[in-house]
């Protein structure tokens, strides 16, 4: 009883806690002009026009070359994912890893149709930045008309989609989760990053983005494993493998 308290108390405070933090962090960046702080600051270090658009490091490493990273990983999970009918290691991962490439698809696909509803423009398409419409925050435009695309991020997902790692490691190797979790930061912080720096989108774009690829992740596990603790899984795991070399 008390582990299931601890770990339904557990997954309480990640639906709650970030939710506040990310309304009050909206707040600042599109209502209070952050966001417009930011991206004027980098357009200045970059001379008062997007020189690094078109950047090798930008554009062709981090943006093409993420993309295929993205690509590869998916592909990765999904060998893994088969190899659980091949091997009988593999077999008790073969949920967790059902999981993460369901919870990873999903998000990529969330954010990827929400780009072709909300119709935010990015930041090379205002006045402000040598584009040729006025800026409107993201609280006022969005779900409005037009064609464009921009918001939430759409190639920070493929790095903020790997935030559900934090939970295939919490039910396998609990002690690696935050590790695991850094993973889809610091992959989504860097796809996110290259793009602001080639006027692509504003960091409330990329925050977004992160919070529609942790919720997703997190509704997921909480579907899948919401009657299981850690602690039994890894059991139940323990079992099945010891009953496959029997």
């Amino acid at each position: 009883m008390g582990t299931h308290h601890s770990m339904n108390r557990s997954l309480y405070y990640h639906w709650i806690i970030p939710l506040p933090l990310l309304l009050i962090a909206t707040y600042l960046l599109d209502v209070q002009g952050f966001d417009l702080r930011l991206a004027d600051a980098i357009y200045a270090f970059e001379g008062g026009s997007w020189n690094l658009h078109n950047s090798w490091l930008l554009e062709t490493v981090i943006h093409n070359g993420g993309r295929m990273l993205v690509g590869a990983l998916i592909l990765l999970n999904l060998g893994a994912l088969a190899s659980t009918w091949l091997s009988h290691r593999m077999r008790s991962y073969r949920v967790g890893l059902a999981y993460l490439l369901g919870a990873v698809i999903t998000s990529l696909l969330i954010v990827s149709s929400l780009k072709g509803i909300t119709h935010i423009s990015c930041p090379w398409d205002f006045q402000r930045y040598g584009g040729k419409q006025f800026y409107t925050p993201i609280i006022n435009a969005i779900f409005g008309s037009g064609t464009v695309r921009c918001f939430p991020a759409g190639h920070a997902s493929g790095g903020y989609a790997w935030v559900a790692l934090y939970f295939f490691c919490r039910l396998y190797k609990p002690q690696w989760r935050m590790a695991a979790l850094s993973v889809g930061l610091l992959l989504g912080m860097a796809f996110g990053l290259s793009q602001q720096f080639r006027g692509a989108h504003f960091l409330s774009h990329d925050l977004w983005t992160l919070a529609i690829c942790w919720y997703t992740a997190l509704a997921s596990y909480h579907c899948c494993f919401r009657h299981h603790t850690v602690a039994e899984y890894a059991i139940r795991k323990d079992q099945r493998l010891n009953a496959d070399k029997v």
